[in-house]
């Protein structure tokens, strides 16, 4: 592609890009997410307050997100919106990126369809979540790897600080493609070594000061091992080969996208091995990062991990569905019947991803939602039965504890612990005294932890320990998780040191009891 071709295009991007953007911004507005959005921007509080994640407050994702939200917290102030405004844009580049690569061997019909399934997988469920990022910065590498291997070197360096399993996937990739290439083996060690220095140089310079500052162990058990180990031994879920529920045809198509996805991803790549030569073996690196979006999906087959795969599914079915009559026709009886069957495989998965996600936007338009009147909320909108309540029982907090004291935020139960919320800290205003603003199962439901949790209420006793009483906070899930881990040190704090104080349906307020009764 020439350089006046590539300038013609460029109003041409302009255009998906705002079409992706507003089919993300059309339902950014609706919804709260108590436990990832509050996750997300009370870390982001704590660092533009100067602590540091991993020694300061328990964390488990690279830096990259929290910082950028940090900073932006410091520029504009605690709000609900900013990382709305981050995510729309964070999706459609990630659109548009998803339509250039599929455009390299697609027609422009196909790399449409891609680029559709890309925008609607991103659009739903949205949230402040670190991988949208990591993705864009995974397919621009991917983009730029065959002419400019410094450059895409250092966008996977970039892309660790959001997710370091992304990065994994991508370095693998593109390694692969370069030692699958045609050039003699001296120069395929080069240019392996003109990729990986740039993401070694780039990744160290960002993790080496918090890292530092954390300190090494306490970074490694929390960035590597838990994620590697605990995070799968408590959250993963099984994977949804089953529908059970009513009959509906939405439903349905909701429930086996992951299934669909898997089978569009086996399809292009049967089709495509094909087709990939050892002069052109560039597709490699994206099959290679499609695989390790499903191995992402597969740890924990929920509808917020889904996205990633649907846009490299969409990616590779274009390219997979793109006529290739050299090789295919005339060719052996069974590679014709492998060929079809790939092609059959990659259609149903893109169509399946397009109709899921379209279906989604529609549902997202049709929901009813009313503003939430809090300071930090900036337009944002709830359900009228959440928003309600939930109003209540943060203006109740804003009115009786001073700003700057602390509140301590609860679930149901303290041995069962499958979501919390974290994000009541930031719609009070009001700080967390202890390290855990993330409830997560086998840490918060430890003995040690809970034990700390209550030297930290003793200390500073919050004039207010928020209880959610909502049932998925103690979700009987298929994992670890979803089982009691007999320690209620916490509960049992709580029920000598707490009484209720206000009810606002699910949100349970509790006050100290005086000293002299307990």
């Amino acid at each position: 592609m020439t350089r006046a071709l590539r300038r013609k295009g460029w109003p041409w991007l302009v255009l998906l890009f705002a079409g992706a953007a507003l089919l993300s911004a059309i339902t950014v507005l609706n919804g709260v997410q108590p436990n990832d959005e509050g996750l997300m921007l009370q870390a982001a509080r704590r660092i533009a307050g100067g602590q540091v994640p991993y020694r300061d407050f328990w964390w488990y994702y690279p830096p990259g997100q929290p910082y950028l939200l940090a900073g932006v917290w410091k520029l504009f102030g605690p709000s609900l919106l900013d990382w709305r405004i981050v995510r729309v844009a964070s999706d459609a580049t990630v659109s548009v990126l998803a339509y250039a690569l599929a455009r390299r061997r697609a027609s422009v019909g196909l790399a449409l369809a891609a680029w559709l399934a890309a925008a609607c997988a991103m659009a739903f469920p949205t949230g402040p979540h670190p991988f949208p990022i990591a993705l864009a910065l995974a397919l621009a590498a991917l983009l730029t790897f065959e002419r400019r291997l410094a450059l895409a070197g250092a966008l996977a360096g970039l892309c660790a600080v959001w997710r370091i399993e992304f990065a994994a996937y991508l370095a693998v990739g593109i390694v692969l493609a370069i030692a699958l290439g045609p050039e003699p083996r001296r120069e395929r060690a080069r240019r392996a070594a003109r990729f990986a220095v740039p993401v070694v140089l780039v990744a160290g310079a960002l993790y080496v000061p918090v890292v530092a500052a954390a300190g090494l162990g306490r970074s490694w058990h929390l960035l590597v091992r838990y994620p590697l180990i605990d995070f799968q031994k408590y959250q993963s879920l099984p994977f949804p080969w089953r529908y059970q529920g009513s009959f509906r045809v939405v439903r349905v198509i909701h429930f086996y996208l992951p299934l669909l996805l898997l089978v569009g991803l086996a399809g292009s790549v049967a089709r495509l091995a094909l087709r990939i030569r050892r002069a052109d073996p560039a597709p490699v690196a994206t099959i290679v990062v499609a695989a390790g979006m499903a191995h992402y999906m597969l740890v924990r087959t929920d509808l917020f991990h889904t996205a990633p795969l649907a846009v490299l599914v969409g990616v590779l079915a274009a390219w997979a569905l793109t006529s290739e009559r050299r090789g295919e026709r005339g060719a052996p009886a069974v590679r014709r019947v492998v060929a079809m069957a790939g092609a059959a495989g990659a259609a149903l998965g893109l169509v399946w991803a397009l109709t899921e996600g379209i279906d989604r936007r529609v549902e997202g338009l049709e929901e009813n939602t009313v503003p939430i009147h809090l300071p930090v909320a900036d337009g944002v909108r709830a359900r009228p039965l959440r928003a309600a309540p939930l109003e209540k029982a943060a203006d109740y907090v804003r009115a009786h504890v001073p700003p700057g004291d602390p509140i301590y935020v609860t679930g149901a139960r303290a041995d069962l612990v499958t979501s919390g919320y974290p994000l009541f800290y930031v719609l009070t205003e009001r700080p967390n005294p202890t390290r855990y603003d993330i409830a997560a199962p086998g840490v918060v439901t430890s003995a040690p932890v809970q034990r700390e949790i209550v030297r930290a209420l003793e200390r500073v006793r919050p004039r207010i320990v928020l209880r959610w009483a909502a049932p998925v906070t103690a979700l009987p899930e298929p994992n670890q998780a979803g089982r009691s881990s007999g320690v209620r040190i916490l509960d049992v704090y709580l029920a000598r040191a707490y009484r209720l104080e206000r009810r606002f349906g699910i949100y349970l307020l509790l006050a100290p009891r005086p000293r002299t009764a307990r």
